[in-house]
């Protein structure tokens, strides 16, 4: 499940290769990922999957609770 942070990670990653950093990475946690190898077409297809996972876990974080029960009487 991507954050928001991940997001702006990403969005500064890709601006970093549009400066014309050749070595590009990214941190979160403890973890850091460098994208030294990747395309600018590819950081634009991962910053589109996180905002789709972004918008996705939105709506899918509202929970709705129905309860039906009936009761029998003999």
């Amino acid at each position: 499940m991507y954050t928001k942070q991940n997001l702006e990670a990403i969005e500064k990653a890709i601006s970093d290769m549009q400066a014309g950093r050749r070595v590009v990475g990214v941190s979160y946690g403890d973890t850091r990922v460098q994208y030294a190898n990747l395309t600018l077409a590819e950081l634009l297809n991962l910053r589109n999957r996180i905002k789709v996972g972004i918008e996705n876990s939105e709506k899918f974080n509202k929970r709705q609770v129905i309860f039906q029960t009936s009761k029998g009487l003999i």
